[in-house]
This record gives C-alpha cells, structure tokens and sequence, in this order.
C-alpha cells in the first residue's frame, strides 16, 4: 500500500494505463468462428536435459483436446520468449523440479496472446470471458503453440490481440512491481539496471524515469545498446564492452547505487551489490548470464557480510535488504 508522497504511486493503475494506447483500429479475423482442427503443431521436450535449448525443443503434432470447465481454449497469435524462464524449464530448476519425473515430455513457452475459441462450463457461465475475446496470458507451458488450453486465473482481457499488448501484459508487468512494489524507486533514488537493452530491461528504465522519477544508471553489452538505453531515458548508460563496468558505476555514482535491478546473475548480480549503498535494496529479475543462479559462496566470496541464497530470492519475489543481510 502506498506510504507517503511520491509512493502513491505504487499500484498497477499506471501499468493498466499502458494498454490504452493498445484500442484496436483493424478488426482480427474471426477465428472464433471456425470449427476447431483435430489437431494442432506445439513446441514439445523429451524431457528435462541441459543440453542445449534448440536440441531440446521439437514440434509435435498434438491431439486437440477440449478446455476444462475453468479454461479457455486460446488460438495463440503471439508468443513471448523469456530465456530464464525457458531454460529453467527444460533444466527442470526451481519450480519446474517436478518435470524430471515426466515420462512423456512437456510443452514449452508459457506467455501468450490470443483469441479464446472455445470456452469451459464454468467460464462461460461466469461470464467474463467469452469467445471472440482477445487476452493475454502468462501459464506454466504450452505458449509456443497453435492453441493452448488456458485457467481463466491466468488470462487478462486486451483491446486488441498485439505484441506490444503481450510485452506489457507479462514482461512489462515485472519490471514494473520489482521498481514500485519491491525496490520502492522514487525520486530521491539512484536505480542500476542491467541488461537494460533487453525487453524487461528498456521497459524497466522507463518506469524507473516515467512512473517513479528516479535517476537511472543503465548497463548494456554494447555501444549500440548502450545508446539505445540512452533513448529509453537513463541518465547514464554504460557501454559493458568496454570493460571495468564497476569504475563506470562509481564514476557515476560515487556514493553507491540505491536500488540495483539486476537480470544477469553471475558477476554482474555480484558487481551490483558491491555498488548498492546501506540500506539499499536489490532484486534479482534473471540470470541470463549464468545458470544455475549465484551460490552463497560465490555471493559471500564478493561480499563477505552478505548472505543469502539468490536463487531463493529469485523464486520468492522478494527484495534483498543490504544493511541487514536478509530477504525481505
């Protein structure tokens, strides 16, 4: 709930806003009006492996089967790829340990944008949800597909099926929660991106600039990219390329780095805690760089007062509080 001043701000009004740029101007084809196939293509695994990711992923014909009372059929139009969350999958890490005992594989990709095309008991007598609507949708498995059979839990209703409906809808929505909810950005913080050309990367640097008014460090992999964050309104945007990416930080910020919103893991999730000041806050929003995530020994090894399990703090959603060593 909100605090005081500025913190009001801390709901997700501002980020249901965003999709009111998102009204359809172009009407999408009917496809509720089409009989169903009897079978549908879906990116399917084997089973958990840690191979890589391509080798992993084949297309299966697969049965069409009709939704459950409380799902959604959804023809999927859209799918968004989270590399975390994809190879966390097929590894079978964190939530997904329980795939290891399946037998018969898995499908993959777990957001998705659509129009529902057939509708459960209990969702059509709900009414909140009906056929023909667009809707976005971020479940365990089943995105990179033809069709995916959605819980209503899991869907929220869009103007109009898009990608940039999709962006916002899940990857827009964590960047989003970690900045106002978790690390609780405001105009008298200095906020570290990393990995800010990325797709939760450059939406975080606009919520840090544009919803909480914070100064933003931005770092990229590249010059290209570092330019780019630039354009997205950090106040600095750090080249990684170029090397020493710590110096540039300090140089930035002398007295330290506030809140730290790291996507990376490894060195980089390393990095930004010997940056954070007292009392600052960090939340770890991936690990693109490194699987598994930071050990405590790697963690206490770059920071000795330091001691928690990021991988934990990853999966509880929570926020690290410097100054005190704990999640919170």
């Amino acid at each position: 709930p909100p605090l005081e001043g500025s913190l009001d701000r801390r709901n997700f009004a501002g980020l249901a806003a965003a999709f009111t740029y998102l009204l359809a101007t172009e009407p999408l084809p009917s496809y509720a009006a089409q009989p169903l196939p009897k079978t549908f293509k879906a990116l399917y695994a084997d089973g958990v492996s840690n191979d890589d990711y391509r080798k992993i992923a084949k297309i299966r014909e697969l049965p069409m089967e009709a939704p459950k009372d409380d799902e959604v059929t959804v023809k999927i139009l859209y799918a968004g790829i989270i590399a975390g969350n994809e190879n966390m999958r097929v590894q079978g890490r964190g939530k997904n340990e329980d795939l290891k005992n399946e037998t018969n594989g898995f499908r993959l990709g777990s957001e998705g944008c659509g129009i529902i095309v057939a509708a459960g008991k209990e969702v059509e007598e709900d009414g909140k949800f009906k056929i023909g609507d667009a809707v976005c949708f971020a479940s365990r498995a089943g995105a990179f597909a033809e069709y995916n059979n959605v819980k209503k839990g899991y869907l929220q209703k869009i103007p109009k099926a898009t990608p940039e409906a999709l962006a916002v809808r899940v990857t827009g929505a964590v960047p989003y929660s970690m900045l106002t909810q978790r690390l609780r950005a405001d105009e008298s913080k200095t906020v570290l991106i990393t990995a800010a050309a990325g797709g939760a990367g450059h939406m975080a640097i606009q919520y840090a600039k544009n919803v909480c008014g914070s100064r933003v460090i931005a770092v990229a992999g590249t010059a290209e990219k570092a330019k780019f964050a630039k354009k997205m309104g950090a106040d600095v945007a750090i080249d990684a390329s170029k090397g020493d990416v710590e110096a540039q930080i300090r140089k930035a910020a002398p007295e330290g780095v506030d809140c730290l919103l790291d996507s990376v893991g490894g060195e980089s999730f390393a990095m930004g805690l010997r940056v954070l000041k007292d009392n600052g806050r960090a939340v770890v929003m991936g690990f693109t760089g490194q699987y598994p995530h930071n050990s405590p020994e790697d963690i206490k090894k770059s920071i000795a007062s330091v001691d928690f399990d990021a991988e934990e703090l990853f999966w509880s959603g929570g926020a690290f509080l410097h100054d005190k060593g704990g999640v919170i």
